[in-house]
């Protein structure tokens, strides 16, 4: 009787532990009853700006999830069953003169490549200006109504990834953070290799290394605190077991700048 009663109390625990997860995680993408994941295009979803309209026919492809992005047929070789047009933009780098990167041949620092060039696809400031969102490759285009071009925030242009935002497409190994451990202005930054988020195949951080593009494993939310307190965070983060948007994006960011300071050095 006390085991029945012990296992039915691990059972309850782990049901509460992974309502407690569920909850502090953003809408999944498939989620249509309440919606709210960006990433999800359909003209079903609910709070949110960009999506398609509502069908017209049979055949339109409106109410589909995965086709803005994904077919299972004739995709082109970028990434598995990719649907979408490489970005035709040339992007250059982010360009300040302390990155150690620059000058480091082993991080094969470049134009932005692999999965961060997909997420351009959508992002890349050409869509914005005449491609629409719902232009896939394998089908008709999707018909995305008033709002399908990215613009705002969520639009990088090339001179935000020169500036405005963290490097993409480089190798990040044991060879290229020795060179920053061993520069002058760096080697006090305490940089370290990640343990929780992860590069790609070819060791190099990507947009996928910090973001997510399925689900925010993180709390929609804002930063709590001054200097940015009340500023919306980027969503889609990888990393969530904090439950709270704040940690789970310094915790992302630590993961690699090991540094005791907040807000964290330009670099």
């Amino acid at each position: 009787m006390n085991n029945i009663r012990k296992i039915s109390i691990v059972a309850v625990l782990v049901f509460l532990g992974n309502a407690v997860s569920s909850l502090a995680a953003g809408p999944k993408i498939s989620d249509m009853v309440v919606g709210g994941n960006k990433h999800n295009l359909s003209s079903l979803n609910k709070n949110v700006l960009y999506k398609a309209a509502p069908p017209q026919s049979a055949r339109d492809k409106n109410t589909e999830i995965c086709v803005f992005c994904h077919t299972p047929h004739r995709a082109v070789p970028q990434t598995t069953l990719w649907n979408r047009s490489n970005s035709s933009v040339f992007f250059g780098h982010y360009s300040s003169a302390t990155l150690v990167i620059r000058r480091t041949s082993a991080a094969q620092f470049g134009e932005p490549n692999g999965t961060s060039r997909l997420c351009l696809s959508c992002h890349d400031g050409v869509t914005a200006g005449g491609v629409p969102l719902g232009a896939i490759l394998n089908g008709s285009p999707i018909n995305m109504g008033a709002n399908d071009r990215i613009t705002g925030i969520s639009l990088f242009t090339a001179s935000k990834i020169k500036s405005g935002h963290h490097p993409v497409s480089f190798i990040y190994d044991d060879a290229v953070l020795r060179a920053i451990q061993s520069d002058v202005l760096k080697k006090t930054q305490n940089y370290q290799m990640p343990r929780i988020v992860k590069l790609d195949t070819a060791n190099r951080m990507q947009c996928t290394t910090c973001h997510d593009p399925h689900q925010n494993q993180s709390t929609e939310d804002s930063y709590q605190v001054p200097p940015n307190e009340g500023r919306k965070i980027a969503p889609f983060w990888v990393y969530g077991a904090n439950n709270n948007a704040s940690l789970d994006h310094d915790a992302v960011c630590m993961d690699c700048h090991s540094i005791p300071t907040n807000p964290f050095p330009l670099q």
